[in-house]
């Protein structure tokens, strides 16, 4: 009887054993699901916080440009997404992915300076301009400009949601980017540089919150500005200064008008 016993306890130890061995490894599983499920889900709201401070960059943008510049004149908008490609094997067969994906023609590769350049462009159903410009800096390793522009910018709600698809296909694509957007008109303050850089300031203190003038730029017939603005959640270092916005205003002599400018963090087009 005693045999017996310590027979059924052995087998009832062997058991609960295998018990906490599964449930050991079901934990083990469910953990390195979540961690997973964490990763993948930390990149989307990665991806959704992008895509959202891209498109409020946007429509605070183009609302500030249509109050500074003349009523139905022509509003440029220039988009720009610009980072590195790396880590592939083929970069023939990457630049193709990335052409096709954003409904480009697949171009041709040509020498510059040494390295390999690829440049395509089209003009899209939503009336503007995207194109493409990939420079090879090293093996396996290449740096991508990505443009979407619109002359005379006519659908608001079309170009932001070509905006939002371009950042959806690099961020598919692996290409690591940084934005800036750009708008230009003709000012409706026509008297000197100076004042249309005021009035367009005012209505960018009205607009967000703890605006900061930074860096100052003065020539004949052009006047600069940069400026830091917390909520609007994205900057770059200019020496010491978070800038966030500029502001630009030149004097055409010959048509004897001002073009304003204002770049999101920076203007990086001419002005």
């Amino acid at each position: 009887m005693r045999k017996m016993k310590l027979n059924n306890g052995t087998k009832k130890g062997t058991f609960f054993i295998m018990i906490i061995v599964c449930c050991a490894a079901a934990l083990l599983v469910n953990l390195q699901s979540v961690k997973a499920n964490s990763t993948v889900l930390d990149e989307d709201v990665n991806q959704a916080s992008t895509g959202a401070e891209l498109n409020h960059a946007l429509v605070s943008l183009i609302d500030l440009g249509k109050e500074t510049t003349v009523s139905d004149s022509p509003l440029r908008l220039v988009l720009k997404w610009q980072g590195e490609s790396s880590n592939y094997a083929d970069l023939s067969a990457e630049v193709a992915k990335l052409s096709t994906s954003l409904g480009l023609n697949v171009p041709s590769g040509t020498e510059e300076d040494g390295h390999m350049t690829y440049r395509t462009e089209a003009v899209k159903p939503y009336e503007s301009r995207l194109s493409l410009f990939w420079s090879e800096l090293s093996e396996g390793n290449s740096y991508v400009i990505v443009t979407l522009e619109a002359a005379d910018l006519q659908n608001e709600a079309s170009f932001q949601a070509a905006a939002r698809e371009v950042s959806m296909i690099l961020e598919q694509n692996k290409i690591k980017v940084e934005w800036n957007v750009s708008l230009q008109g003709s000012a409706q303050e026509q008297g000197a540089p100076e004042k249309v850089l005021a009035q367009t300031e005012s209505l960018m203190h009205d607009r967000f919150e703890a605006v900061t003038g930074g860096e100052s730029y003065k020539d004949i017939s052009t006047v600069s500005r940069t400026y830091s603005i917390p909520n609007l959640n994205r900057s770059v270092m200019s020496g010491n200064q978070s800038v966030s916005a500029q502001i630009a205003v030149h004097h055409e002599d010959q048509k004897g008008t001002n073009r304003v400018t204002i770049g999101f963090p920076l203007i990086t087009i001419e002005y």
